[in-house]
């Protein structure tokens, strides 16, 4: 197998039958880049949004072969689309158009008239988004080149243990730097065929491994394997990479039993790309530079990385470090305040910037105890707001919002309301006080007496998990895990927990908002049927169908092929 830097895929080329994707050869690759290239001629930037993998590549090099500047937007969420069109960039992609209105302008098509492709300038960029310390995402440009050297320096050592014809599976989307060149472009690069499909569940992505192949996933992943039983040596994968943030030790044990394989985890940043791995074999060991990458550490305890394919050639980060003595390193934590929830950045400033944004709020604190925390000062309107719908609402309400421009990982699962935020003595914010607010005796000392302000739920979730959505015509449909914890069963009933009606109603409203874009404050005008009980630790599809004609909204639980309950919420206020 040869590697071909992606500046010099089609230049270069692959035999005509050569695998790419799930029954796509190297001949209908080229022909689809080409075609859409040429469709694409003129565009003056782009905006990346394909969820299928297949079209994700096609997309993204018929983007580089137009001449157009590709970004990477970090997420999917309306809000985030809508701010990173504003200039005119068009959203490029092959199964989203139906989503997003008239903004849509790239509808990725098979083959059709193509452009010649010639190479690639390596010094073409690219621009994604990670999260910043000033309170907004900071966009990141990398060039062409550095991700081909990526690719190439992941290689040398992944090559080792993946074969050459070792099909690439993923449980992460290519939205941000890991997925998309762990995805997509390191099998461009080395030959390898990829699932053009995102696995979302577990029992997908076990089905279609083989003993040849590889998984891309992460800790938020591998965190969650309990109750598997080890795979049967014919289903064993060669490799299984992880990366967005350290994988606890239990977790990689158990891992490595049902894989049958250690995992590998990959470091990195968004702004430098991989830069270390190591295998989980035993114990905690320390991350070993990739080929062409050397690691210091800076006076004050960060690490600094020279690598070809860092901006520049080399960058400092916020990640503090100690130098091992088998040449590699080891993380100590971070220096700034970007937190790892569930493996993926979240930055604490960018979400208190959000809530502020909000007319409910006056100020707000965000900070991480095991879960996502904030500490929100209502203004008056949201005063008069908390008063009026109570904490649990309010808070939901505040979600909500913040949904539009957060992934779930962004939004806090515990809240605190207060008349005003702690200050010490020299009037600097300290996280020991924010912290302080959401131990059990400390509330009532803090708290005002003219504001209600009960916790919204302390320690267990208010919501179900969601694991795996798809679009529909007239709306979209989402697995849900309703776990066994959950805040609402108090009450409902004593050794049979139900889940309540009203939380059945109040998550469709908020899945509607945040994946149909709809902006109901509350379910008014409603009518449900409840035909079974609904059980937690049950895995449940919800169908969320929208008639802006009728402004209707109708849902459908689901467990396998037997309706739990259904109904239809009224949408009013919104134009059809």
């Amino acid at each position: 197998m040869t590697a071909i830097p992606l500046s010099r895929l089609f230049a270069v080329g692959r035999p005509d039958d050569a695998p790419v994707a799930d029954g796509v050869t190297f001949a209908r690759f080229r022909a689809d880049v080409a075609g859409n290239a040429a469709r694409l001629k003129g565009c003056r930037r782009g905006l990346l949004v394909a969820a299928d993998g297949y079209w994700g590549a096609v997309g993204l090099l018929a983007l580089l072969h137009a001449g157009a500047e590709v970004t990477i937007p970090p997420n999917a969420q309306p809000g985030t689309l809508s701010a990173l069109t504003a200039d005119g960039a068009i959203l490029v992609g092959g199964d989203l158009g139906s989503d997003l209105d008239g903004d849509f302008g790239g509808n990725l098509e098979p083959g059709g008239a193509g452009m010649v492709l010639a190479p690639l300038d390596p010094e073409t960029p690219l621009s994604f988004f990670t999260s910043g310390s000033t309170g907004e995402p900071k966009r990141v440009v990398r060039t062409l080149g550095m991700l081909e050297a990526e690719a190439l320096a992941t290689e040398t050592v992944l090559g080792r243990l993946a074969g050459p014809t070792a099909r690439v599976h993923a449980t992460v989307p290519h939205q941000h730097v890991y997925g998309l060149n762990f995805r997509l472009l390191w099998p461009l690069v080395t030959g390898r065929p990829f699932a053009r499909t995102m696995h979302e569940l577990w029992e997908t992505a076990l089905a279609a491994l083989d003993a040849e192949s590889v998984l891309v996933t992460s800790p938020a992943h591998l965190t969650r394997l309990a109750g598997i039983a080890p795979l049967p040596p014919s289903r064993r994968p060669a490799l299984v990479l992880s990366a967005g943030a350290p994988l606890p030790e239990p977790a990689a044990r158990e891992a490595a039993a049902i894989f049958g394989t250690p995992v590998t985890e990959i470091f990195g940043s968004t702004e430098t790309g991989a830069i270390a791995h190591r295998r989980r074999e035993a114990g905690d060991p320390s991350w070993h530079p990739l080929p062409g990458v050397v690691a210091g550490r800076t006076p004050d305890g960060r690490l600094r990385v020279g690598a070809p394919h860092v901006e520049g050639g080399e960058h400092v980060g916020s990640d503090l470090v100690e130098m091992a003595g088998d040449g590699g390193f080891r993380l100590l934590g971070r220096a700034d305040r970007i937190a790892k929830v569930e493996g993926k950045r979240v930055s604490l400033p960018e979400v208190e910037a959000q809530l502020r944004r909000s007319p409910l709020v006056a100020d707000a604190a965000v900070l991480t105890l095991e879960q996502l925390c904030a500490v929100v000062v209502p203004s008056a309107e949201g005063a008069a707001r908390l008063t009026d719908i109570g904490a649990f609402r309010f808070g939901r309400l505040l979600r909500r919002e913040l949904s539009a421009v957060q992934e779930p990982a962004g939004l806090p699962r515990r809240w605190r309301f207060v008349s005003r935020l702690p200050d010490g003595a020299l009037g600097k914010r300290r996280h020991a006080d924010i912290a302080a607010l959401f131990e059990e005796s400390a509330l009532p000392e803090i708290a005002p007496p003219e504001i209600a302000l009960p916790e919204i739920a302390t320690h267990r979730p208010t919501a179900p998990d969601v694991r795996a959505v798809r679009p529909l015509a007239d709306g979209v449909e989402l697995d849900l895990f309703i776990p066994g914890d959950l805040a609402q069963l108090d009450g409902h009933f004593p050794g049979m927990p139900i889940v309540p009606g009203v939380a059945q109603i109040d998550w469709a409203v908020t899945f509607a908002n945040t994946h149909l874009g709809l902006g109901i404050e509350a379910a008014q005008a409603f009518q449900v049927k409840f035909r079974r009980v609904t059980v937690p630790d049950t895995l449940v599809t919800l169908a969320l169908r929208h008639a802006p004609a009728r402004r209707r909204l109708t849902f459908e639980y689901r467990c396998g092929d037997e309706t739990l309950s259904s109904g239809s919420i009224g949408v009013e206020g919104i134009a059809p």
